[in-house]
């Protein structure tokens, strides 16, 4: 077997897609959950945890004997996200990333890798204009702060770290390009969860793409 990767949001929609690509490629996988029943792959080479990326004492158990993390967690569900109603700012991904770089430290680890969205930092222009008016009219504000949050935590860190950026995601399976950009609003702006996942993964144990901001869609 290949490294232990935690992956944090691993009960969602790419994690878990990310946790089952990982385990056909070889790695060993811990997860962090709050809820491990939402977890129903089973594999002897998945360790699930019970507890929050929000609790450095949580983190501190799950990173044990780990090489690589992947960070794939939401700021705000969608239905907070696209609400009207205003709600105070959870910033769970500052928070998580927060714990991330410190208890990474306090084991020596260096590769990490996390999800963020075009639109965040400095891929703001390059985001369409439906996104920015959503940013300006309802909690998907919110979530960008949150992004934007995390990704200046991880370019301070000193870590080797990755800052993912896709575009509008879906459930479909993955097509056979991936298409990397960096300062251009990708068209088709879609992407799917399945080739996001596997982006992930394939890329935990290489360089190409370390301390770099890309910008990710998909092609036909």
């Amino acid at each position: 077997m290949k490294n232990n990767i935690l992956i944090l949001g691993a009960t969602g929609r790419t994690g878990e897609l990310a946790v089952k690509y990982a385990l056909e490629k070889g790695f060993a996988v811990k997860a962090l959950v709050r809820n491990p029943d939402k977890i129903t792959m089973q594999s002897n080479h998945l360790t699930v945890i019970k507890g929050s990326p929000t609790s450095i004492e949580d983190v501190r158990k799950a990173m044990k004997d780990c090489r690589y993390v992947i960070s794939l967690m939401s700021a705000l569900s969608d239905k907070e996200s696209f609400s009207f109603k205003k709600i105070e700012a959870p910033q769970t991904l500052k928070k998580t990333m927060q714990n991330v770089i410190t208890v990474m430290k306090e084991n020596n680890i260096k590769r990490v890798m996390t999800l963020s969205s075009i639109g965040a930092g400095d891929s703001y222009p390059y985001a369409p204009w439906f996104m920015k008016l959503m940013m300006k009219l309802t909690n998907f504000k919110l979530v960008f702060e949150d992004h934007n949050a995390q990704e200046e935590l991880l370019m301070q860190s000193g870590l080797d770290w990755t800052i993912a950026r896709p575009v509008g995601l879906n459930n479909e399976n993955a097509k056979s390009n991936l298409v990397v950009s960096y300062d251009k609003t990708p068209k088709p702006f879609k992407m799917s969860r399945a080739q996001l996942a596997q982006f992930f993964i394939h890329q935990i144990d290489k360089p190409d793409y370390i301390h770099k901001t890309p910008i990710l869609s998909e092609k036909s």
